[in-house]
């Protein structure tokens, strides 16, 4: 099985970092893709990357921090980009839900990321809240600059959206929220092709059922595996080899 975003530098995962990764295998995970959100976790992802063989990391600027975005960001995103084992811009968007950063900053630095992201040649990987309909316009705007894939970490538009981003070769990666009970996530996930779908469990954070409320951790995927499965009508196995194949195919710099 494949996470395909997490934050083990956060500091509720970062102490206990290695002994998780150590046991990915135990827990039938074949690897996992490490999130980057402002300059530190940057360098710590791609760290980590560097020395484990299942760590592949992104670099990329998270909404949140878009106002620390500078020149010395751009020239080390650059930089690190050119490693192997970086394989997308992540996490990137708007988040008017907690507008941490103006807006007007998100926006901008949203879509000099989709530049940079095209550039260099990888996919991105986006972080969307509350703010769709924004998001869809910068994503219009800079269609130019979209192709090496796009991927809607943690989806949680809906499944009309879901529809007319399927149409431009868009995946989804969905994680913890898709087992609570209140998601109601089923119509959503039936809107997307099943070779367009991913698995996440954007750890330490969103821990499915039977843990929600808990610190999330990789080994967890296993029950958002199972749920994808149920809503699909698929076996578990055959979920899972549909993953890794939509994994591998959006993420070309993975080699495995």
């Amino acid at each position: 099985m494949i996470d395909s975003h997490l934050h083990l530098d956060d500091e509720k995962l970062r102490d206990n970092a290695e002994q998780i990764i150590k046991g990915l295998h135990e827990h039938n995970i074949e690897f996992v893709i490490n999130n980057s959100c402002n300059l530190q976790s940057m360098i710590d992802s791609v760290e980590l990357a560097n020395k484990y063989h299942d760590v592949y990391a992104t670099v990329g600027m998270h909404p949140h921090e878009s106002s620390d975005f500078n020149d010395k960001f751009r020239a080390l995103m650059r930089q690190l980009a050119q490693n192997d084992k970086v394989v997308a811009v992540g996490e990137i968007g708007l988040d008017y839900y907690y507008d941490l950063s103006d807006r007007q900053t998100q926006r901008d630095v949203f879509a000099e990321q989709i530049e940079i992201a095209d550039q260099l040649g990888l996919p991105i990987t986006l972080h969307i809240r509350d703010a769709y309909g924004d998001a869809w316009d910068i994503l219009t705007a800079q269609k130019n600059h979209l192709n090496n894939g796009v991927l809607w970490h943690c989806y949680s538009g809906s499944a009309e959206f879901a529809r007319q981003a399927v149409k431009f070769g868009h995946y989804f990666a969905f994680g913890g929220a898709i087992t609570f009970k209140n998601a109601k996530k089923e119509d959503v996930l039936q809107a997307i092709p099943f070779d367009r779908i991913l698995s996440e469990t954007d750890s330490p954070y969103m821990a499915p059922v039977p843990l929600r409320g808990k610190v999330n951790t990789p080994y967890n995927i296993p029950l958002i595996v199972d749920k994808i499965a149920e809503v699909y009508g698929k076996s578990t196995e055959q979920t899972e080899a549909q993953i890794r194949e939509n994994t591998l195919r959006l993420f070309k710099k993975i080699a495995r």
